[in-house]
């Protein structure tokens, strides 16, 4: 498996620049290039003030709250078309797919993914990925038009195992320059697993390593006013900045499900290797629409 995994990453040049950027730490290396790349795409944006603010909460913050985004009957509606889709461990690739409420789940899953092809067939989420006010933000954040590298949903769980993977605080080092936004499809109160960021992280060279920090690494570093926990209901979401300090807590009780969708310069190795699913069936728009969705439809 070890093997499979090498030389695919090695036929991949997604895979080459992934790990090529990750030697390189220090937030204002990271802008300088990043800049670089942006000149050199020629896309001015033209932001409205929305645009600027949300820009400016990113910059400072590392986070931009764009509050709720989905309806709960919209929220209610996924949650049942997932429910009825089979995902993935992707900790366990022994362990066969399974429907995520499933008693067949390994009882120290902590998360399971759905597939893309379900993902890009859910109502909403890719509308949702495109809405204007959010790549008009990121537009004018980059410097030029980013691409949807990466779109995700999936469940996390309660075991009895502690923080696992990413339950512990760490940094992203996806691209040169990338935001995520995640939307809460399930009530997320403090037993619910909320994510956690630790704002102004990202243009600090504290704990600037990429591993996995316990709590209290984190909190003698930053004060614990840095720490956002975003509780919130369904169908609220945000934009983040995770090449700062961040982690979702263990859930302490049922289920959360998650969306997510990664903007940044550079298309990911997460993302399909080729396009799923055609432009015209599933959006409108310009050529522009068209690049940045590029990594998914065709």
């Amino acid at each position: 498996m070890k093997l499979k995994k090498f030389l695919t990453q090695l036929r991949d040049r997604r895979w080459r620049r992934f790990h090529w950027q990750r030697r390189f730490m220090r937030p204002e290396t990271r802008e300088r290039v990043s800049a670089r790349i942006a000149r050199g795409r020629g896309e001015p944006a033209s932001p409205s003030a929305d645009a600027i603010a949300t820009a400016g909460d990113l910059r400072r913050e590392g986070l931009a709250d764009l509050g709720r985004v989905l309806s709960e009957v919209q929220c209610a509606e996924l949650c049942a078309y997932f429910a009825e889709k089979e995902v993935v461990d992707p900790y366990r690739d022994e362990h066969p797919p399974f429907r995520p409420h499933d008693s067949a789940r390994h009882a120290a899953c902590h998360v399971a993914y759905h597939r893309d092809e379900d993902v890009i067939g859910a109502p909403y989420l890719l509308g949702l990925a495109n809405d204007p006010r959010i790549l008009d933000a990121l537009h004018y954040y980059f410097g030029c038009r980013p691409v949807i590298s990466y779109l995700a949903v999936w469940w996390s769980y309660p075991t009895e195992v502690g923080p696992q993977h990413s339950e512990n605080f760490h940094r992203d080092v996806d691209d040169w320059s990338f935001i995520k936004l995640f939307v809460y499809l399930t009530d997320v109160g403090h037993e619910d697993g909320p994510h956690v960021y630790v704002r102004t992280s990202a243009a600090s060279t504290r704990l600037n390593r990429i591993k996995r920090f316990r709590d209290e690494e984190v909190l003698r570093e930053f004060d614990e006013d840095k720490l956002a926990v975003q509780t919130a209901s369904a169908g609220s979401a945000f934009l983040e900045n995770t090449f700062g300090l961040h982690k979702g807590a263990p859930v302490e009780r049922g289920a959360r499900l998650m969306f997510q969708a990664v903007y940044s310069l550079n298309p990911l190795p997460y993302g399909p290797p080729r396009p799923i699913a055609s432009f015209d069936r599933c959006l409108e728009g310009d050529a522009g629409m068209r690049q940045t969705n590029r990594i998914y439809l065709s």
